[in-house]
């Protein structure tokens, strides 16, 4: 007997924030690591294994909202069908403005190991570079003032259309292949192959969000306003 239960299987698609929206008034975000810790009942030392689950974690404050504002909210939470759906999202302080143009930003170049007797790392065969800290980058589009530096944040894409945002944890060094070549080291590691020639997402970085629960969203109205403002809380999919 068939099951007669309305499930509904989750879609890949990504749908787009809506630009209608006021923008938030705070936002606090952070990167939640996910670390097994064991301990020794007999010496009580630690033996702490960092997993490769990082992702990134929001909250979006929203001033009070007048009635149109809150209904466009709605419609957004609605079509993202509580947890399940998935959009991508900037956040506020992310966005540098070192990079006016995409023209002067860097783009992925493959890892000095990938073909050591070629002079030049960015070329089309890839080596795979998932769960790498390192990320190899040419920067020859890039001035002197448009080098990456720590606490940048940027996104990359793979050729199955993933996306996922870093952040630098430390500014770019130098590679023998010549001085265009450089090395950043970045927090969470690669989750996927990027593409090799491509930009590195420097302008306005995005990452691809969730809901953290079905109960977002859950409002107050009062005569055509939402007292107290809302707070949509969030986590990365990954």
């Amino acid at each position: 007997m068939a099951n007669s239960t309305n499930a509904s299987i989750e879609n890949s698609s990504v749908i787009s924030f809506p630009s209608s929206l006021p923008a938030p008034e705070a936002e606090r975000w952070w990167l939640e690591h996910k670390t097994q810790i064991f301990t020794s009942p007999l010496s009580a030392q630690e033996q702490r294994i960092a997993l490769q689950a990082a992702r990134w974690r929001a909250e979006i404050v929203f001033p009070n909202l007048k009635e149109n504002e809150a209904r466009a909210l709605l419609v957004f939470v609605a079509q993202l069908q509580g947890a399940k759906g998935k959009f991508l999202y900037s956040p506020a302080h992310n966005r540098s403005a070192r990079w006016s143009s995409s023209g002067e930003v860097p783009i992925v170049a493959n890892p000095p190991t990938a073909n050591p007797a070629a002079a030049n790392p960015a070329a089309h065969e890839s080596a795979n570079q998932t769960a790498a800290t390192k990320l190899y980058i040419d920067l020859a589009t890039s001035s002197a003032e448009h080098r990456i530096k720590a606490g940048d944040y940027f996104t990359i894409r793979s050729e199955l259309g993933e996306t996922a945002m870093h952040i630098v944890t430390k500014s770019w060094q130098p590679i023998p292949q010549g001085e265009q070549f450089a090395c950043i080291d970045i927090s969470p590691p690669l989750r996927f192959q990027p593409i090799v020639d491509t930009e590195v997402e420097l302008l306005k970085p995005k990452a691809t969000m969730r809901l953290l629960n079905d109960t977002q969203a859950r409002m107050l109205w009062r005569r055509g306003l939402i007292v107290d403002g809302l707070t949509l809380a969030l986590s990365e999919v990954v």
